[in-house]
């Protein structure tokens, strides 16, 4: 197993595609974090706050995190489709024996690459929110690093659908149109669709929602806190909700709720992908 995984660090590391989609994490994350100072600027903030510092980074870093992670999910699917569109999945298959230690090494290397896209999604957005908003818009470091680290889960998530995808439908084109398509455009009409019925929790549930309330679940209601104080029991669910539709996750909804929908959308993917493998002929 080592060496498959020593393979698949290889593989990684002397092709372009990691660093080719590192790059606009990093782009936008710093973009995202020195953005945000403007939202200290809002009518919201302004009514409830008398001078003293926002941790609007907390909610940059929530901004960045989901608008970043499609690369990731990209990164997993065209690291297994490559193999097909290359053929040298052929040589790999044939070398290693049973293919889901294949699979396994993948997602194991694969989750490593994905940690350093989740540091780097963190690092670049304290980076411009440093530049937007100073030292002083961060909050306390306890409250950073479980922002952060909600982040990290997220990405190593993602990248473990896109893996699953990858090795469902082993076509680099069908699995970029596959990816975008939902979550640039179905997930979205889905969401409107379902708002305003007596299902409209149902959207807690879907892949993208389920995906940003790991970090937006954990870093709006901390923002609110530390913003409204001794008065947060009377922001209104209004104010939340605005939040939320900007920096990700619902009203109401916990953090490890959204982690747990979405650990299962990832279950399901990577072991739908491990059966296809196992049953696939190689040419």
């Amino acid at each position: 197993m080592n060496g498959l995984v020593k393979a698949e660090f290889r593989k990684i590391f002397t092709t372009h595609l990691w660093w080719a989609l590192l790059l606009p994490v990093a782009v936008l994350s710093f973009l995202a974090g020195w953005g945000g100072a403007a939202l200290g600027q809002t009518d919201f903030v302004l009514e409830i706050t008398e001078g003293q510092n926002l941790p609007t980074g907390l909610l940059t870093m929530s901004l960045s995190t989901n608008n970043v992670t499609v690369f990731a999910v990209l990164l997993g699917a065209l690291a297994v489709t490559g193999e097909y569109r290359q053929k040298t999945v052929t040589t790999t298959f044939l070398t290693a024996n049973p293919r889901g230690a294949v699979l396994g090494a993948k997602l194991i290397a694969y989750t490593n690459v994905a940690l350093l896209y989740g540091l780097v999604n963190a690092l670049c957005s304290s980076l411009g929110g440093l530049v937007g908003l100073g030292a002083d818009g961060f909050g306390e470091l306890p409250q950073w690093l479980m922002v952060g680290g909600a982040g990290l889960l997220s990405m190593v998530l993602w990248t473990l659908v896109g893996i699953g995808l990858g090795a469902l439908v082993t076509n680099s084109v069908a699995a970029v149109l596959i990816i975008l398509g939902y979550l640039l455009v179905f997930e979205g009409m889905a969401s409107s669709a379902l708002t305003q019925t007596p299902v409209s929790w149902l959207t807690d549930y879907l892949p993208g929602e389920a995906a940003s309330g790991i970090v937006g679940n954990v870093s709006v209601p901390m923002f609110i806190s530390d913003v409204a104080g001794a008065r947060e029991p009377f922001v209104s669910k209004t104010a939340f909700e605005l939040l939320h539709s900007a920096f990700g996750g619902s009203y109401g909804f916990p953090w490890w709720g959204s982690l747990l929908v979405f650990v299962g959308y990832a279950a399901v993917f990577v072991a739908g992908g491990w059966l296809a493998t196992a049953k696939r002929d190689i040419l």
